[in-house]
């Protein structure tokens, strides 16, 4: 029998600009018995840090174990529930400060569906270029942000603002002019760039015209040339997961709108069966804002069974689109049948990577040649929700001895390890994927992967990237079989695809099969696909065409291979290009 549960009956008040997490959280614990279904009315709903639920938690690709950001405030969160679906057409979740909006823990068979998610104020600054010229007096912009934006001048300084605490009045955050990074996107074009802000530079004076207006006059008489331009502007500390999926298990979010994520975008963590279903990552029109994430929109670490990503959008992330991976770890010493391991990104640590049960494989790390595989018995280390178990050794007890040879090379620091039962199959079907600065989608599995009637637009670096190393993030995974089918590539300038493990080029293959197939490709530089460590690349019925803006002459595309790889290409049509297959040692 299913529970009907109303937000209403627990406090909350449609309509009022109160703190909703009492009302939330009341109603969530109310369905934790099961078998519940959670009615969230048309409504916005107002999370606040000062009341929202506080865990210590380690995420994976954040500020790895950073003490200042050990504590996490989370907004919504679904914490030991099953078998409950969360309906909420037309309700906003309005996150204030720096929060994880939503939080899934400790879940099974969880349905969230058509909740609409933003931040009352965007911790990235989208800044346009809206006029440029120059007079007697020195060149100058006129600068316009969106209404949610707050800022004042201090000098010749701008000083962005968040909004105030309820409780003690003090901002939450604030930040001076260009902040730690930047990036462009050309509205015109679509194409988003990582590039350096000149805002800020030589500024003789500052008028405010109004609360979303100013007008910057500089020291040098030359005329602006970014008339058009959004600068994107943020810090760098991903102190918090926008969304958090940990240790839960079938867990869909179904036609959602992701207005805005701070810090690291929905992180899915050692957990079994994520499903996204026309789930929209892009920010809300004509309000003059551009990013919808503070860095990666989906990143997927150490999930196994599947990922089905369906029919969803992604449009305007600080880095990465998807990137779905697993974490190998540097293996320090051994003694017999055991493994001591570390995190060596700081960016990643403090939670468990190993379980009784787990597969384990071994591999070199310079070349990332698997030695052994086996099975773990019992390991012990951080539990991932407490700072306390980060003085705890990373061990793993294995079901065998290592082989002499094998243990010799623990003992010199030469490999690492890879749980390979943490490992999902892949399904991104139908999704479209714009401003991204970075790659569309990176994936690193070893089971099967499937990318499949998908666009892409303008983006900056490879649009598929096919990764893992021991040596830089430490992203594990060889992947079996990739086949990339029936999508659509507009505006490529560094290649559809890219193959690059963290090995040499001459290096023996990490990387088994790709299939490339049925895919249009249209060109705006020569670049299609680069790979090395890869043993199979086959290419059947594809078509390839310039752009109308392309730059490069009208040569053949070019596909560069390492030697190793094995490359065919078979034609798609009289009137596609047919790549030069350009071999590179």
């Amino acid at each position: 029998m299913v529970v009907a549960l109303d937000v209403r009956d627990f406090g909350f008040q449609p309509g009022a600009a109160a703190d909703a997490g009492p009302a939330l959280r009341n109603a969530l614990h109310a369905a934790r018995g099961g078998g519940a279904r959670l009615e969230l009315v048309a409504a916005d709903y107002h999370v606040w840090p000062e009341t929202s639920v506080h865990r210590e938690l380690f995420v994976s690709n954040t500020v790895g174990t950073d003490p200042r950001f050990a504590t996490k405030s989370l907004g919504l969160v679904l914490d030991g529930v099953e078998d409950l679906v969360v309906t909420a057409p037309g309700a906003r979740l309005v996150v204030h400060g720096r929060q994880t909006a939503l939080a899934v823990i400790d879940s099974r068979r969880v349905v969230i569906d058509g909740l609409e998610i933003d931040w009352a104020v965007p911790t990235v600054i989208d800044v346009t270029v809206a006029d440029a010229g120059a007079g007697a007096d020195g060149g100058w912009r006129l600068l316009t942000v969106p209404a949610c934006t707050r800022f004042r001048v201090d000098g010749t300084d701008v000083v962005w603002l968040s909004e105030r605490s309820p409780s003690t009045g003090e901002h939450y955050w604030s930040g001076r002019n260009a902040l730690a990074y930047s990036q462009t996107c050309d509205l015109a074009t679509g194409r988003v760039r990582r590039a350096r802000c000149p805002l800020f530079d030589d500024v003789a004076r500052i008028e405010v015209i109004d609360d979303r207006t100013m007008r910057m006059s500089y020291l040098t008489s030359s005329v602006p040339e970014d008339r058009g331009l959004v600068y994107q502007l943020r810090e760098t500390d991903r102190d918090h997961p926008g969304m958090l999926v940990l240790d839960s298990a079938e867990v869909a979010m179904r036609r959602m709108r992701i207005r805005y994520l701070h810090g690291f975008g929905l992180v899915a963590q050692n957990g079994r069966d994520l499903t996204l279903d026309r789930v929209v990552f892009r920010p809300p029109e004509d309000t003059g804002r551009v990013t919808a994430g503070f860095a990666d929109l989906v990143q997927c670490s150490g999930m196994q069974g599947r990922v089905d990503i369906r029919d969803c959008e992604f449009d305007g992330p600080h880095d990465d689109a998807i990137n779905i991976h697993g974490t190998y770890l540097a293996v320090t010493d051994a003694d017999g049948n055991a493994i001591d391991l570390a995190y060596m990104h700081d960016e990643t640590a403090g939670f468990p990577q190993f379980a009784p049960g787990d597969e384990i494989e071994l591999v070199e790390r310079r070349t990332l040649r698997p030695v052994h595989a086996t099975t773990v018995a019992a390991a012990t280390g951080p539990t991932g929700r407490d700072s306390a178990s980060l003085a705890a050794p990373m061990r793993a007890r294995l079901v065998d001895a290592l082989p002499a040879a094998v243990l010799a090379q623990a003992r010199a620091g030469e490999l690492a390890a890879e749980n390979t039962t943490r490992t999902p199959d892949v399904t991104i079907d139908g999704c479209r994927f714009r401003r991204i600065p970075t790659r569309a989608i990176l994936v690193t599995t070893r089971r099967p992967v499937r990318i499949r009637g998908c666009r892409f637009e303008g983006i900056a670096m490879p649009c598929i990237q096919i990764a893992a190393d021991a040596t830089g993030w430490w992203e594990s995974g060889p992947v079996r079989d990739v086949r990339v089918e029936g999508n659509t590539f507009r505006d490529v300038v560094s290649g559809a695809l890219e193959v690059a493990p963290g090995v040499a080029r001459d290096a023996p293959p990490v990387h088994d099969s790709v299939r490339f197939e049925r895919n249009e490709v249209e060109l705006a530089e020569a670049l299609l696909a680069d790979m090395c460590g890869l043993r199979s690349f086959v290419a059947r019925d594809n078509a390839v065409r310039w752009s109308t803006g392309a730059t490069v002459s009208r040569e053949a595309p070019v596909i560069r291979a390492a030697a190793a790889v094995h490359v065919e290409w078979h034609a798609g049509g009289a009137r596609s290009l047919h790549p030069v297959v350009r071999r590179r040692s």
